[in-house]
């Protein structure tokens, strides 16, 4: 079998005459021979030049084809180099020494040539499947880095415009880009506007909408008075940007300082919690509301709540009280209002980065399933 691009085969068996073998049936196919009688010297040869693929003997002096195979296997890195392990007819033992090592495949001496050339071009194939495979792979990660930096504009990381409340959060997407997003909007000197919203998915898809969805509330948000109003028109622009099964979950609030009132809708959104200082409790916001995208014609309520000095306001997505541990059990919302009250004098960002440790005690974030997100509003 011919091959397009050229191959660098190194062929590592103290034995001239299988060496010899290889070499003649293997160079007349767009292969380059490289030879060395044992794996010290096969060592060598790797830290100076490149191989497509490696024939290496069990029983050799000075380093034997086991010894090699660990010492390769340990510094490939991210390259992918197929080996082949030349043993004899009935050496079982060597066998399973170089699958537990990582021998790609076998090769029983004495060497017969047409099985000689179908395994080696069997792992060529692979190989060069394997490298187009990380080549694109490769080129998706830089695309999802670059997209994680155009989210992290979309999202914002201080709220340093908003005057009053103060306002800290936290973003923590499960994969490189996410689905959740928060923003907060000056609608005027006295009234500011706060959204958090999940859309469903991850991923690519997911912050397609994100995108679009947080533009769509950023152009009408400054617009509507009413919370409920706002919903309407969000649910009616994005029906026809979202795909199959998709849909967002948001809550938004508007509060306006002169009059220390907080007016909310929620649309289908987890219920987000005020603590109430005077009163050292949690209460729970929430109306009707479907999710947003879903119907032509969806009806959203309005409802209003007084804000007292000393009273914080936490929105969050799903994540947080959905996360769960090792042992199946979810953070709840019975966990995220202990940690309000045993939290109740810490403020600002230290707030946010304890919710953080104490998701990350209840669930390593590598283990996570879900995107997380939440605004700390304190008043």
């Amino acid at each position: 079998m011919e091959f397009n691009s050229h191959s660098n085969i190194l062929v590592i068996d103290d034995s001239k005459l299988n060496r010899a073998v290889i070499r003649d049936t293997l160079s007349g196919m767009s292969m380059t021979i490289h030879e060395c009688e044992n794996g010290a010297e096969g060592l060598d040869q790797l830290a100076s030049n490149r191989f497509d693929l490696i024939l290496v003997d069990t029983v050799m002096p000075i380093m034997d084809g086991i010894t090699f195979l660990k010492e390769f296997k340990q510094n490939t890195g991210k390259e992918f180099i197929p080996t082949i392990l030349m043993t004899g007819s009935d050496d079982l033992n060597s066998k399973i020494k170089g699958l537990n090592v990582g021998a790609d495949d076998f090769l029983q001496k004495p060497i017969n040539q047409k099985e000689l050339v179908a395994r080696v071009c069997s792992l060529l194939r692979l190989k060069r499947t394997h490298d187009q495979l990380y080549e694109k792979n490769e080129l998706i990660n830089k695309e999802l880095f670059a997209a994680r930096k155009i989210q992290q504009f979309i999202i914002p990381e201080s709220f340093s415009h908003v005057p009053y409340p103060s306002i800290t959060g936290r973003y923590m997407p499960m994969e490189d880009i996410g689905g959740d997003f928060y923003d907060c909007y000056n609608i005027s000197p006295e009234e500011t506007g706060i959204l958090i919203a999940d859309v469903t998915g991850h991923g690519i898809p997911a912050a397609l909408i994100v995108t679009m969805t947080k533009m769509i509330f950023s152009i009408y948000a400054p617009k509507y008075k009413s919370t409920a109003g706002l919903f309407s028109r969000v649910n009616f622009e994005i029906r026809e940007m979202l795909l199959e099964n998709q849909y967002i979950t948001g809550f938004y609030a508007i509060y306006n300082k002169s009059k220390g009132l907080l007016r909310f809708t929620n649309a289908g959104h987890v219920q987000p919690y005020i603590y109430r200082r005077s009163k050292n409790k949690i209460i729970p916001l929430d109306t009707n509301g479907f999710f947003l995208g879903i119907l032509e014609d969806a009806n959203y309520e309005e409802k209003a709540i007084r804000i007292e000095a000393g009273d914080r306001f936490l929105l969050y997505t799903d994540g947080v009280t959905e996360l769960k541990n090792s042992d199946k059990k979810e953070y709840g919302s019975d966990g995220l209002i202990s940690f309000m009250l045993e939290n109740k004098d810490v403020f600002g960002d230290v707030f946010c980065d304890e919710l953080i440790s104490s998701l990350h005690k209840h669930c390593h974030r590598d283990k996570r399933n879900d995107d997380i997100a939440f605004l700390n509003i304190e008043f």
